[in-house]
C-alpha cells in the first residue's frame, strides 16, 4: 500500500533535516532528557514518522524490543570524550539519534 501524499512529505521533510553532528552540539537536549537513541535495525525517518503520527503501540513495541531508548550517562560521557559523531533528526520535542555510519568515536551501545 502507497503511503499518503501527506506521509510522503513529511518523511521527505524528515530526510531533509537529517544530518550528521557531533555529539556535543547534542549535549542540552540529553541533558532535558530529550534524545532518543535508534538500534541500527530501524530507519531513523520512519521512527521520526512514526513519532510524529504518535504511533503509541509501534513504539512500545520498539522499546520492549530493545531497538530504542534513552541515552545512558556512561555512553554520553564517552561520546563526548571521543568526540562522537551520530546521525541526528528532530521529531519535536524528541531527538532521534543513531550511530549508523556515524564515523569515528560513535562507539555502538547496548540499546
Amino acid at each position: 500500500m502507497a503511503d499518503s501524499p501527506e506521509r510522503e512529505q513529511r518523511r521527505a521533510d524528515f530526510l531533509a533535516q537529517t544530518a550528521r553532528i557531533p555529539f556535543a552540539e547534542l549535549q542540552r537536549y540529553f541533558a532535558a532528557g530529550r534524545l532518543v537513541l535508534v538500534s541500527d535495525d530501524l530507519d531513523l525517518i520512519e521512527v521520526a514518522v512514526q513519532l510524529s503520527e504518535d504511533n503509541a503501540p509501534q513504539f512500545e513495541a520498539w522499546l520492549q524490543d530493545g531497538l530504542l531508548g534513552g541515552v545512558s550517562d556512561e555512553l554520553a560521557t564517552r561520546w563526548l570524550v571521543d568526540e562522537g559523531m551520530l546521525w541526528a533528526v528532530v521529531a519535536d520535542p524528541w531527538v532521534l539519534v543513531q550511530l549508523r555510519d556515524a564515523g569515528a568515536g560513535a562507539a555502538a551501545p547496548d540499546v
